[in-house]
């Protein structure tokens, strides 16, 4: 199941590089013409079976602001493997590029798996993240998501640190909160460590890693924007 992450990502890659190649061509006005995410998009949920109407779920490029050690932003996408409507919530897989420091043979892709709520409100910014994994769903039945960087990474920190300290610390936190995060160090101490058994936990175990906690705000960004996008905001 996981692979299939990987292969989706390549074929949407690869999607995009030959349409790219075709933007290429001028129009008959002699400007370049554009492609734009709506087009492809549109494309992958409307050319195959795919979408509303097809035998999978609506998937989605989006855009991502990569952001690696020394706090650099790279223009990047993700890929929304998986939206699913529930009454009050929506469940998504999101596959990304964290950690750009391994080798190329293995710098491998990696799955969120995100429930986001459908406030009352219908705001936005009221929007909540109700679960969070890379690995099981909130059934604790399906994998829903993949942890694709090291394990442990080079100075020591295991996905089980993630899981425990970092990962679980996003559940019931609102949109508005998610996007005042540019990186952990915006995560303030004493919010950090709020919650029962949570009191040791610290930020600085994180150190050597942030380029794996900080992608982990950057596509929360991605993925609540994609979310705000539904039709049941408008």
């Amino acid at each position: 199941m996981k692979r299939k992450y990987f292969i989706f990502a390549t074929l949407v890659l690869i999607l995009i590089f030959v349409i790219s190649g075709c933007s290429n061509t001028q129009n008959p006005s002699g400007s370049e013409a554009e492609i734009t995410l709506e087009q492809v998009n549109d494309f992958l949920n409307n050319s195959a079976g795919l979408g509303a109407n097809g035998i999978a779920n609506v998937v989605s490029v989006i855009p991502h602001a990569h952001i690696d050690g020394p706090k650099n932003e790279t223009p990047f996408y993700a890929f929304v493997n998986f939206k699913y409507r529930a009454r009050d919530y929506v469940k998504y897989q999101v596959s990304y590029l964290s950690c750009t420091c391994r080798e190329a043979s293995v710098n491998m892709w990696q799955t969120m798996y995100v429930e986001l709520t459908l406030p009352e409100s219908k705001k936005p910014e009221d929007v909540k993240i109700k679960y969070i994994s890379f690995d099981k769903d909130s059934t604790d039945h399906y994998m829903g998501g993949h942890w694709g960087d090291s394990d442990p990474t080079p100075t020591g920190q295991t996905y089980d640190l993630f899981k425990t300290e970092f990962v679980s610390y996003f559940p019931k936190k609102d949109s508005q909160y998610i996007h005042s995060l540019n990186t952990i160090s915006d995560i303030k101490a004493e919010e950090y460590q709020t919650g029962e058994g949570r009191e040791d936990y610290s930020l600085d175990a994180f150190s050597g890693a942030t380029v794996s906690a900080n992608n982990i705000i950057r596509i929360l960004h991605s993925v609540m924007d994609y979310h705000a996008a539904d039709e049941f905001f408008k």
